[in-house]
């Protein structure tokens, strides 16, 4: 058994029970966000504008209106979920490996995740998860938290899980992950997964209600999930600014979409991100690192085009510095509300200045299947394209499921 780090969590089945709404109100396809899920993630897991007009699931009070008045000999009053907040994922897979000894494996589950999230009164979230996976036969275990004071959507302060990935923040739909945060320190570092930390972000809408910024910058252990595996902390930030589209916090007058143009956000937006840090592995020397990179996310119609490039500059004492480069290109289509085409090409050298190995280069061809709001399928293919592991495709039917 292993401790593991699990990526940024979003909203959960919870929030649909909390507010009597289908699970594509807030998704694209889930985990991935539409233009109202984003909104509704920045306004601190609340509805934008007046949340308490579209809770119809009654919370539990915790303390009256005069204990405001009496503060600070009193303690503030607040609220909570009105029944237990918790949502469970599964997800299931068929795979096939061209080369591999045993061409076709069953992982009924590949992973189970049982989540609780929910607010506490106007100014606090919570997000809590317990996850087993199982990783090439061993189980591996992860239980991110944290606890968010939310002053507003231009203010939030998070202690707990953090997370430096600069993917996009409305989440892959795609079984194989990006290739960029994906990119390791020779140490073992990657900026995929969260990290014990504390963070502030926040967002905000631009002229008339449309589009908006976005920003984060933490410190965290970087390493070691709950322990720092060495004395220095890493620290990182993100920079993004969407132009049209739903505005980044919404607002009153915007309301949750059910329709079936719940996956249009008409918007362009652009990020930039940096990250330093120390990565320390057993008998090698410490590995100081600074990552940076930038990001396109454009979303017209039915048809999402985004892409990313990351450049990794490393060092230990003794060693040549590295010098790494990853890059990759992605476009969807839905076909159906139901149905989205997609592929993926991904370049990756982990080191430049050296011939071998040679830059990875692969192609990843999919369709996601949305059988119900809470049920996807994914039929994808992982094709390398280098002439080392040129025959070495992969194939995967992966089946999810959120209650």
């Amino acid at each position: 058994m292993a401790i593991v780090c699990t990526e940024q969590s979003g909203a959960i089945p919870a929030f649909s029970r909390k507010y009597k709404t289908s699970c594509s109100t807030c998704h694209y396809a889930f985990p991935m966000l539409n233009g109202f899920g984003s909104a509704f993630l920045n306004n601190g897991y609340r509805y934008p504008g007046y949340d308490e007009d579209f809770v119809k699931e009654e919370p539990t009070s915790l303390g009256s209106e005069g204990q405001k008045r009496a503060f600070p000999d009193a303690i503030w009053p607040a609220d909570m979920p009105g029944t237990a907040p918790v949502a469970v994922r599964a997800i299931t897979r068929i795979n096939y490996g061209a080369l591999e000894e045993i061409k076709w494996n069953f992982e009924f589950p590949h992973e189970i995740e049982v989540f609780a999230a929910g607010t506490i009164g106007e100014n606090f979230s919570v997000f809590a998860e317990m996850e087993l996976e199982n990783e090439d036969g061993e189980i591996e275990i992860a239980f991110p938290l944290f606890l968010q004071y939310d002053h507003s959507p231009q203010l939030h302060v998070r202690a707990g899980m953090v997370s430096a990935d600069p993917s996009p923040t409305h989440h892959r739909i795609t079984r194989n992950h990006y290739n960029v945060p994906s990119l390791r320190t020779r140490n073992g570092f990657r900026l995929r997964g969260d990290y014990a930390g504390i963070e502030v972000w926040g967002a905000g809408n631009g002229s008339d209600g449309r589009g908006g910024f976005m920003y984060r910058a933490g410190i965290a252990n970087g390493q070691g999930g709950g322990n720092d595996v060495n004395k220095n902390k890493d620290f990182y930030g993100r920079f993004t600014y969407k132009i049209g589209g739903l505005g980044e916090i919404g607002g009153a007058e915007s309301g949750a979409s059910e329709a079936v143009d719940f996956f249009i956000d008409n918007s362009v937006t652009l990020g930039v991100f940096g990250y330093s840090g120390t990565a320390s592995r057993t008998g090698i020397e410490d590995e100081d690192f600074q990552i940076f990179g930038g990001d396109v996310d454009i979303w017209y119609n039915r048809f999402i085009l985004n892409g990313m490039a990351v450049f990794m500059n490393s060092k230990i004492e003794g060693m040549t510095d590295r010098k790494s480069l990853a890059w990759y290109a992605q476009g969807q289509y839905v076909l159906y509300p139901w149905l989205i085409g997609l592929v993926r090409y991904e370049w990756t050298d982990t080191d430049k200045d050296v011939d071998s190995p040679v830059p990875g280069t692969s192609i990843i061809p999919g369709i996601t299947v949305m059988a119900r709001a809470n049920v996807k399928m994914i039929l994808e293919a992982k094709i390398p394209l280098d002439e080392p592991n040129k025959k070495n495709n992969t194939f995967v039917l992966q089946m999810e499921f959120g209650i």
